[in-house]
């Protein structure tokens, strides 16, 4: 099962992109993103609330 998140469909004017078959992988990575890009703390329950299965 392959995980994905972007960021455009989370509401951001951002092309990040990220699919993993790791949900746990995905999640730190997208943590990292938001934090280092956006300036906002994302819990992992946050994240999950927004990742597609593909």
């Amino acid at each position: 099962m392959v995980h994905e998140l972007t960021c455009r469909e989370a509401g951001y004017d951002c092309d990040f992109m990220i699919r993993s078959e790791s949900e746990d992988q995905l999640i730190e990575m997208v943590q990292q993103h938001a934090k280092e890009t956006h300036d906002k703390e994302m819990s992992r329950e946050d994240v999950q609330g927004l990742v597609k299965t593909v």
